[in-house]
């Protein structure tokens, strides 16, 4: 049986409505990311596509809020990250880890979703982060400077939960933006 364009995106949003029973704090707090344009692999079940679509939004809840219920709901105890920052924690303490320390810096920090490509087993994510540099990062205090910098992520999702990560952030905008690097003459 072949679905209309209409039919297949009701049933995938209708079943985001339902996939995954939300914890208190998650019911009680800000709703989860909606991506701003989603592109879906029209050989992935309806119900497979929303599980999918809403491990990814659990988990860029997390980078937005820094909930660590958020990453837990979304993350695979045996997590592994293949772009892996030197001194960075693998696994799922790791990224607990990073949202932390980055946040130290950065307290305000949001994550949006500008688009999710849902293909298989994985999910590639265009995102957006803002906020402002109130505390020290890396050894360079405050500046009180707006920061907007993009991020590519790839997640790999097996049994509703994400078990592999490939990502890219656009360090260098941060940095000048930070005014940590000048590439001005």
């Amino acid at each position: 049986m072949k679905l209309s364009s209409a039919c297949y995106w009701s049933i995938v949003f209708g079943l985001l409505a339902i996939v995954s029973p939300k914890t208190v704090a998650q019911a009680q707090g800000p709703s989860l990311p909606q991506p701003q344009s989603m592109t879906v692999d029209r050989s992935l079940s309806p119900a497979d596509a929303a599980q999918m679509i809403k491990t990814a939004r659990l988990f860029y809840a997390f980078w937005d809020t820094g909930n660590a219920e958020y990453a837990s709901a979304a993350v695979d105890n045996r997590f592994r990250d293949h772009t892996l920052p030197e001194g960075r924690p693998q696994g799922p303490k790791g990224l607990l880890y990073a949202s932390q320390a980055f946040r130290s810096a950065v307290p305000d920090l949001h994550c949006k979703i500008d688009e999710l490509l849902v293909s298989g087993d994985k999910i590639t994510a265009r995102l957006t982060f803002t906020g402002t540099h109130k505390g020290e990062f890396m050894g360079h205090p405050a500046t009180g400077k707006p920061v907007r910098f993009f991020a590519i992520d790839i997640l790999r999702i097996r049994g509703g939960k994400i078990v592999e990560d490939w990502h890219l952030e656009d360090n260098l905008t941060l940095l000048e933006q930070l005014g940590i690097v000048s590439l001005k003459k």
